[in-house]
């Protein structure tokens, strides 16, 4: 379903993504992609969902159906949030209002259906984007950032929701911040450092001490939540902070 290998995507003379491997997801699986700010999340996200063109290398997502939902929802034009994912829903449904209606209810929004979607806040917004992709039930469900602008009452419902989704055997790839929530709902972390795959695996794998002070400059612990790693930083050192070649691998 996905094939990213030695991916490169410049801006310029500024290499953003350099020569990317990413592990092929297996059906029903989560994949959280983490890494601090300019890491390149986004563009990986974008390269994959085919908005940001490759330098060099492999993006190959077959025949399988893509979603992408980006980090916020830009509208001009006159649309309600019911009529937006509606429409969304007809590239990919034969039962567009059925769809759009089951997507506003799976996310709770059906109150917003008849709002514009303009006048959303940011966070309803994001929700808007899940719903129109969710509407599709896309065989890929590439999200960036999708839970920046919620409360954490949404957070958890929206990765509850992706949770279920994907047990029809879509694979979804959500480019997170929060460590936690990350631990908690993914089934497999990447962690992007400089433009490369820092690291590779199981959040147990990946989430420790280490890798936290490399990537994150931070002094953590980590602490075992039956079998869920939680992160609680200490201190931050920007001074130790400093790119690095990928060290780690599963």
């Amino acid at each position: 379903m996905l094939k990213v290998e030695q991916a490169c995507v410049n801006f310029g003379k500024r290499e953003v993504l350099k020569g990317v491997d990413l592990p092929e997801p297996g059906p029903g699986t989560i994949v959280g992609l983490i890494g601090p700010n300019a890491a390149g999340k986004s563009t990986l996200v974008k390269t994959i969902a085919g908005i940001q063109k490759l330098t060099s290398g492999t993006c190959d997502t077959g025949d399988a159906t893509v979603g992408y939902v980006p980090q916020d929802l830009l509208t001009s034009a006159s649309l309600t949030a019911f009529e937006s994912v509606v429409i969304s829903a007809k590239r990919g449904s034969a039962n567009a209002l059925e769809s759009a209606v089951e997507a506003l209810e799976k996310l709770g929004i059906v109150h917003l259906a008849h709002r514009y979607v303009h006048q959303l806040s940011g966070g309803q917004r994001q929700l808007v984007a899940v719903a129109q992709m969710l509407a599709r039930e896309p065989d890929l469900m590439l999200l960036d950032e999708p839970t920046s602008a919620l409360d954490l009452r949404h957070q958890v419902h929206l990765l509850d929701t992706l949770r279920k989704e994907v047990s029809r055997g879509a694979v979804a790839l959500v480019a997170i911040h929060d460590l936690n929530l990350a631990a908690r709902y993914c089934d497999e972390l990447v962690v992007l450092h400089g433009g490369r795959v820092h690291a590779h695996g199981t959040p147990a794998e990946v989430l420790n001490t280490e890798l936290l002070g490399e990537v994150y400059g931070i002094r953590a612990r980590v602490i075992d939540d039956e079998g869920v790693p939680m992160v609680c930083p200490v201190e931050a050192n920007f001074s130790k902070l400093e790119p690095h070649e990928p060290t780690h691998s599963r």
